[in-house]
C-alpha cells in the first residue's frame, strides 16, 4: 500500500484537539453563524455555511465538528455522543476526524504517559 491509501488507525481513548489551522477555521464558522443569525431563515444559514465550506475546502457540515472539538480535548466516542442530538452518526463523525486529520486542521493528544509500576512487594 501507498502511504497515501493507508489508513492510520488510532485507539478508542485516543484524543483529538484543534490545531491552529482548525482553530481559525473554527473562529471562522462561529463568525459566520453569527452574521447568518441576522439573515432571513434557513436559506441564507445554509448558502452562509456553502460558501464557508467551499472557501476552505470542507463540507459545510464539518463547521460542526470543527465547533465540537474547539471546546476541549475529545475521543471520537465523546464527540458522537456530544453530538447526538445533531442527528450524526459514530460513522459520520468518524469519517470527518479522519478528513480533517488529513486536512491539518484536528491532530492528536500525545499518548499519556503509563502510570508508574508499583514497587516491587517485598516479603520478610
Amino acid at each position: 500500500m501507498s502511504e497515501e491509501t493507508e489508513k492510520v488507525r488510532y485507539g478508542r481513548a485516543q484524543k483529538f484537539r484543534l490545531s491552529p489551522k482548525g482553530s481559525e477555521a473554527a473562529a471562522s464558522y462561529a463568525a459566520m453563524i453569527e452574521a447568518a443569525k441576522s439573515g432571513n431563515g434557513r436559506a441564507q444559514f445554509d448558502a452562509a455555511r456553502a460558501t464557508w465550506g467551499t472557501t476552505l475546502g470542507l463540507p459545510p457540515d464539518d463547521g460542526l465538528y470543527l465547533v465540537e472539538f474547539a471546546s476541549g480535548e475529545r475521543t471520537v466516542a465523546e464527540a458522537t455522543r456530544n453530538l447526538d442530538g445533531c442527528g450524526t452518526t459514530a460513522k459520520e463523525v468518524k469519517t470527518a476526524v479522519e478528513r480533517l486529520l488529513k486536512l491539518g486542521m484536528l491532530e492528536p493528544l500525545p499518548a499519556a504517559p503509563p502510570p508508574p509500576a508499583p514497587p516491587p512487594r517485598r516479603y520478610w
